[in-house]
């Protein structure tokens, strides 16, 4: 064989299936993002796996084998070239696209199905309304399986408007505007979740302040499908500020829990944290135990230099292990800004998708260093934590090719994530039992390949297969990794 032809060979082979151990890395050609609004890997949709690219009137779709070799590339239309696109959603055999547009003074927010060949097949209206200021200005949120969608708006700093949809359905389920007493969606609001059963929830954090925290409460509104009462649930958080808290939603077994870092002086960092969880609608009536950081996570995480706090750690997830028992995972997570002439900062686009590019006006440092895992039983004791060890630093990208990827077996859990953020890196996972017994591994080398993996955000398709956007200058690339039996 002629020595040129099989040097192309093993570059093809290194480029577009690399064997690591058991894992199988797969990666399509590039793919041009420029002069793109958004893109996103839909994901495996029937026999095909879909890439959606958005040029702001035009819209394509980029239809790949599991091979990931691109078979076709086709254009969709909706009803308007100029709107505003919500979200993507993938139905398995389908995917359908959630959009607003203006017509004739109404404001409209239309669906439409699509095949995996890229041929509406379904149509419908969700919404109609007089046009307004901030008329099709909504934030998305999705439930964890995809079925609900919901839309939703502050209004003013006591009103928000909210427009569920049932995506299965094909339908709007709520649409309403609702006005808080003694609530500023401002300033207190702390995060927003969609159940699968479509009820939408709001936390809010009211006197988090050293000098009020005598007052300091967390309030939790629930917003039920078929039912106009909103159910308010307060947890009093006395004599304590929270460096972070965070709303947890157990779908399978309808319960929900609230965790949080807290401190009796210092919101910037803590000495311990908490959890509480019950009955996902019936959640009431939660007695609030305060759990100290013990010397073992200090000396493991700061080492010598322990000062008996934690500094720049935020709760990144939860995972639930069964009916009430969580593993917390919180991760190291800061930036430094600085500014350079007067030039500001800018944030990403909160448009669909992901940001073409992850430009940031002036300079920025990310950090996302280690993460501490706790794993509870359902009383909320402690049955054990780990230390997981990385060092992510980056510079005026968002931080989009930080932090890690949970993969999630029946009885595994992987924690996935970029050893350094560059070019040429390496690829790493923790791999975790329910016990707590744990192994580093490397997953793939990507020095010969050029790419950057960006884990947050990535799609876990099977119990095997991960999908995952590699994106650099003007160009992404999807990678598939098989992990294999």
């Amino acid at each position: 064989m002629d020595k040129r032809i099989l040097c192309l060979l093993v570059l093809i082979i290194q480029i577009f299936a690399i064997d690591t151990s058991a894992q199988v890395v797969t990666v399509s050609q590039d793919i041009s993002i420029r002069n793109n609004i958004a893109y996103d890997i839909i994901g495996r949709v029937g026999d095909r796996i879909i890439f959606y690219r958005d040029k702001g009137s035009d819209r394509e779709i980029y239809l790949y084998n599991e091979d990931l070799v691109l078979q076709s590339e086709r254009q969709i239309n909706l009803d308007k070239k100029r709107c505003t696109l919500y979200d993507v959603i993938n139905l398995d055999t389908a995917f359908a696209v959630v959009y607003g547009y203006r017509d004739e003074g109404n404001d409209l927010i239309k669906m439409d199905i699509f095949s995996n060949t890229a041929s509406r097949v379904d149509s419908v209206f969700l919404s109609r309304s007089e046009g307004e200021w901030k008329g099709l200005e909504y934030d998305p949120i999705t439930s964890e399986d995809e079925s609900k969608l919901a839309l939703y708006r502050i209004e003013s700093e006591d009103e928000i408007k909210i427009l569920i949809i049932d995506i299965e359905k094909k339908k709007a389920i709520k649409e309403k505007n609702y006005v808080f007493e003694n609530v500023n969606l401002y300033s207190e609001l702390e995060q927003i979740e969609l159940s699968n059963d479509g009820s939408f929830y709001l936390l809010t954090q009211k006197d988090n302040f050293k000098n009020r925290r005598k007052n300091h409460v967390a309030q939790i509104f629930q917003f039920q499908p078929g039912h106009d009462n909103v159910q308010d649930i307060l947890l009093p958080l006395n004599d304590i500020v929270c460096q972070d808290i965070l709303m947890s939603i157990n779908n399978r077994e309808r319960k929900m829990g609230i965790v949080g870092l807290y401190d009796e002086k210092r919101t910037d960092e803590s000495t311990g944290y908490f959890w509480v969880a019950g009955d996902i609608n019936n959640f009431g009536n939660q007695e609030l135990n305060l759990v100290p950081f013990d010397e073992e996570i200090y000396f493991e995480v700061y080492g010598e230099k322990n000062n008996g706090r934690m500094e720049n750690f935020l709760i990144a997830e939860v995972f639930w292990k069964s009916s009430l028992a969580p593993i917390i995972v919180l991760e190291m997570t800061y930036d430094v800004s600085r500014s350079a002439g007067g030039i500001g900062y800018g944030e990403p686009s909160t448009f669909y998708g992901r940001s073409s590019s992850g430009f940031v006006r002036g300079w920025s440092d990310h950090y996302r260093d280690d993460l501490i895992l706790i794993s509870l039983d359902e009383k909320g004791n402690k049955e054990w934590h780990q230390v997981f060890y990385k060092k992510q630093f980056s510079q005026n990208d968002n931080a989009v090719f930080s932090s890690f990827f949970p993969f999630i077996t029946p009885s595994r859990l992987r924690i996935i994530y970029n050893d350094e953020i560059k070019n040429n890196s390496t690829v790493s996972e923790y791999i975790l039992d329910a016990k707590g017994n744990y192994k580093r591994t490397s997953v793939l080398s990507t020095e010969y390949q050029d790419l950057k993996l960006r884990f947050a955000d990535a799609s876990q398709i099977s119990s095997t297969e991960l999908l995952v956007p590699s994106q650099h200058s003007y160009s992404v690339n999807i990678v598939k990794i098989d992990f294999g039996q």
